[in-house]
């Protein structure tokens, strides 16, 4: 067995993968532990966070639209939007309420009661309740609250959550730039006994790394014994990478949003983690095969337009050009893919341009229902390369454009 330093457990979840046609590196195998779960939860925020990126406004048709496609996704958890907000936010999570969706459905509060009643009154089966914690936070929106006092206000209103039976999320806004640890500990054991089901370790600022976010998950889970949930913003381009290093110190959740929208930079990418999780842990409760169409549909729909290669659900992420890779994946997939482009809902795509090659024009040929020669496609590959040596072209072929260079060059 060439890949002896993959342990036992790591055989196991490598031959599922296998399976499945999805072959990663081994190395991510190596010293393999199981994960303390068989599946994780991804709790999508698009309909919240994803509303409070600038220049997104959904409608409420919108909204259930996406909701109905997270539901097909397989979503376990819909955070349904901030009730107190406005009329319409109201009127939104009611209405998302009555699709009677498989997904359980939470909405956003501030530690207030009136916030809280918001969302008791939508009939949302959870409640996130948000009450930043930093010395930033607590100094300046809070007017130098005291850690006595954060403690007091945080019993008082998660009880007064727990007390409509929501499933009960403490969210402390700003975790990571707490620098008191004993502290954080204090508040999550505190949020704890007064009735969460649920802590959600925060990095509102997108400033902690891999490590940091590991280290904290560790320390907080050492004085909880309810799940932990991690909410990582992608300002220096690690929420994806946070989330995971959360996962593996022992978070069981990670709070999302289609294509990151959200503040800033936006939030960990819902379509990015789903596939990571089942190519990298074996989670299967998703259905990854609509993750493109969601991502294209929440485009669509936000303005937001995602570039072409965009990790796992951009129009090139699926693509070939060179001629080199061209020849590989026509005689063999696996030489340059190493999971099925139909897993994300995607298809293949060879891409004719200057550094292309004549499989790559037989392969066209074929799409097309069309029988060629090596000749033809010899000649035709020349008049390509030649059109781009020219400066005449500087963009690939499309398909139509290669039926018309068939149709002169053919030969029998």
């Amino acid at each position: 067995m060439e890949d002896k330093y993959v342990n036992e457990q790591g055989q196991k979840l490598l031959q599922k993968l296998k399976r499945k046609g999805v072959l990663p590196s081994p190395y991510n195998f190596a010293d393999y532990k199981k994960p303390s779960l068989d599946e994780y939860i991804v709790h999508d925020s698009t309909l919240r966070e994803g509303e409070q990126t600038p220049g997104v406004i959904f409608s409420i048709e919108d909204k259930l639209k996406i909701a109905k496609k997270l539901d097909e996704v397989g979503m376990p958890q819909i955070e349904a939007g901030f009730p107190a907000a406005s009329e319409k936010q109201r009127k939104c999570v009611d209405a998302l309420v009555k699709l009677n969706l498989d997904a359980q459905l939470s909405a956003f509060a501030r530690a207030k009661k009136e916030d809280i009643d918001s969302v008791a009154d939508s009939g949302a089966d959870g409640i996130v309740v948000s009450l930043s914690i930093s010395p930033y936070h607590r100094k300046y929106k809070f007017k130098g609250m005291s850690k006595e006092t954060y403690l007091e206000k945080l019993t008082e209103m998660i009880s007064y959550a727990e007390s409509y039976g929501l499933y009960v999320i403490y969210s402390a806004e700003d975790t990571t730039r707490e620098n008191d640890l004993d502290f954080l500990r204090t508040a999550y054991k505190t949020a704890e006994n007064a009735g969460a089901d649920r802590a959600r370790v925060v990095d509102t600022l997108g400033c902690a790394s891999p490590n940091g976010m590991a280290f904290l998950v560790r320390e907080i889970g050492k004085e909880i014994d309810i799940p932990i949930e991690v909410h990582c913003h992608n300002d220096l381009g690690l929420a994806l990478a946070n989330s995971l290093a959360s996962i593996d110190a022992g978070a069981s959740t990670v709070s999302t949003s289609v294509n990151g929208l959200g503040e800033r930079a936006g939030i960990t990418m819902t379509e990015e983690i789903i596939p990571v999780l089942h190519m990298l842990y074996g989670t299967s409760i998703f259905e990854m095969s609509q993750l493109t169409s969601l991502s294209n549909m929440v485009q669509e729909i936000s303005g937001i337009v995602m570039p072409p290669h965009k990790p796992l659900t951009g129009n090139n992420v699926t693509a070939h050009s060179s001629g080199i890779h061209q020849h590989g994946v026509l005689v063999n997939p696996t030489t340059y893919e190493f999971y099925p482009p139909r897993m994300m809902g995607q298809k293949r795509k060879i891409y004719i341009d200057e550094l292309g090659g004549r499989h790559g024009i037989m392969y066209v040929a074929k799409e097309l229902g069309i029988e060629i020669s090596e000749d033809t496609a010899r000649k035709v590959l020349e008049r390509v390369k030649a059109s781009f040596s020219s400066g005449e072209r500087r963009s690939s072929y499309t398909p139509d454009e290669i039926k018309q260079l068939i149709d002169e060059n053919k030969t029998s």
